[in-house]
């Protein structure tokens, strides 16, 4: 019986995170379109986006992406590192 799966674990996570950035720039796009007068975003506090559905798309993928990019990056450096299996087997 064989254990591989065609879906691996790495590939499953980065999957999520796209999807996950995705969804923010639908959900700053649709919050954009629908309000634009309220919202004035601004990249890290510098780069100014314009208050359209296409300015709150960038900043919402681009925060979440980054923000979850970097957690993802650092689960990876640790993992890759300690390895758990036990090597007199």
């Amino acid at each position: 019986m064989s254990t591989s799966s065609p879906i691996r674990g790495r590939r499953v996570v980065v999957g999520v995170y796209l999807i996950i950035t995705v969804i923010a720039g639908v959900m700053g796009a649709i919050l954009g379109a629908a309000r634009p007068d309220v919202v004035e975003p601004e990249l890290f506090g510098v780069i100014a986006l314009p208050p359209t559905a296409l300015g709150m798309a960038i900043y919402g993928m681009v925060t979440i992406g980054l923000g979850l990019g970097v957690l993802l990056v650092a689960v990876s450096y640790v993992a890759d590192r300690f390895d758990t299996r036990d090597p007199g087997k």
